[in-house]
């Protein structure tokens, strides 16, 4: 029997309110001294009191509580349906419902009070305690309550498939009753629904860091050609794109991440936060790496011959990678002496080849470079080292000439 249904079959409780609250009052009016404490009792209990009222539907024990406790009649009847009980007459029960009205029954076993507190913790959805003493391929056996025994579905054990159940023999674990039918012969249990409000609370938590700009540690889950899965916690997880892993150029993720992988990430953008299918969570791994621009315009100054690697033939020009993650590009009219329609008419991927500087732009990180003009500025820069060595040379002959003309005038050493 069911706290609700209990209640269907009694007295409104108003009535019996208002009959409690006139009683009162005549007592305080006589001057009588004051009621007893209420007495305290939890469904499960077993109480002695009195019978003091008997109805055609319900009857009122006293049991040594201000109010009443109520038993159905029927209770109080015998197989041939005479009463066995009448007003006066010593009774003991079990509580089976508390609240604003103490309800008592009789005729049930110690597993049908343990039954109904299962079902009240199924109806308020609160978690419950179990041992594992049966294992079978379709999930657990647990003994919960004592005498009271569910079932866990494999599907229910884990929030991941479980393959062996049988590591979960004899462990005491906590589920929640999905499933209550038969006045508790059959109660389904499942652990998988307390791990993922557990789960719930704790992405809440994670969620809630997730502001623009927070870096936060995360696991590579999976790899796409379009971005890397990182998963931040308790299940929450958000895309790095492809154009986001690195500085440096790549072509697939698996080319510098791999599945398991520890990575520092920063939050770019939120939407959706808590919409499982609509969520979405922008990553960045790039902006947390040194950026290399910040020395390009020292490194590679307008005017500088520096090699490099061809990575990248397009209609327009070729892509040189000077250092890591650092490259730019050589005009299609920039890679030789003579008219070419295509950089693959003279370059091939991969050939170190040199560049001179033109232009560097570090706003829009660009370097402009050139391949036809390395040989001139050599030119120009040998012509000059060579004068300078001149000058040098010139220098020191005079240098040479004026010492030995003061040694011969024996005015110095």
């Amino acid at each position: 029997m069911t706290e609700a249904d209990a209640k269907d079959e009694l007295t409104p409780a108003a009535d019996r309110a208002e009959r409690g609250e006139n009683f009162a009052q005549m007592l305080d009016a006589e001057g009588a001294p004051p009621a007893p404490t209420t007495k305290e009792v939890a469904v499960g209990d077993e109480v002695s009191g009195v019978i003091v009222k008997v109805e055609d539907e319900n009857s009122f024990v006293e049991y040594g509580s201000r109010d009443e406790a109520i038993i159905r009649t029927s209770e109080l009847k015998g197989p041939d349906g005479e009463m066995r009980y009448k007003v006066g007459d010593p009774i003991r029960a079990f509580v089976v419902a508390t609240g604003d009205e103490i309800l008592l029954s009789c005729g049930l076993s110690r597993q049908d009070v343990q039954a109904d507190l299962l079902y009240q913790a199924y109806k308020a959805g609160l978690p419950v305690e179990g041992r594992v003493d049966a294992i079978n391929k379709g999930g657990l056996g647990v003994a919960i309550e004592g005498d009271v025994r569910g079932f866990c579905p494999i599907s229910h054990i884990d929030t991941q498939y479980v393959k062996n159940a049988e590591e979960y023999r004899g462990q005491t674990l906590t589920f929640k009753i999905i499933e209550f039918r038969h006045q508790g012969r059959v109660i389904v249990l499942s652990r998988r629904a307390v791990l993922e409000a557990e789960q719930g609370k704790a992405a809440g938590l994670v969620r809630s860091q997730l502001k623009k700009g927070a870096q936060l540690a995360g696991k590579v889950m999976r790899l796409e050609s379009f971005g890397a899965f990182v998963d931040l916690g308790s299940g929450v997880e958000g895309l790095v794109h492809v154009s986001e892993i690195s500085r440096r150029r790549i072509g697939h993720p698996q080319e510098v991440l791999e599945v398991g992988q520890q990575v520092q990430v920063e939050v770019l953008r939120t939407k959706d936060l808590g919409h499982r299918r609509k969520e979405r969570i922008a990553l960045s791994i790039k902006v947390l790496e040194k950026d290399p621009w910040q020395a390009i315009k020292e490194q590679f100054a307008v005017g500088t011959v520096v090699s490099g690697k061809v990575d990248g033939l397009e209609d327009f020009g070729a892509f040189v990678e000077l250092a890591e993650g650092v490259r730019g590009l050589v005009h299609v009219s920039e890679i030789a002496d003579r008219r070419i329609s295509h950089p693959r008419e003279v370059l091939s991927l991969g050939d170190e080849v040199k560049v001179v500087v033109l232009e560097v732009d570090i706003r829009r990180q660009r370097l402009r470079l050139s391949i036809s003009q390395v040989d001139a500025l050599e030119s120009k820069a040998h012509l000059a080292e060579f004068r300078q060595r001149q000058q040098e040379q010139g220098a020191d002959q005079g240098n040479s000439a004026m010492l030995e003309a003061l040694r011969r005038a024996k005015l110095t050493d």
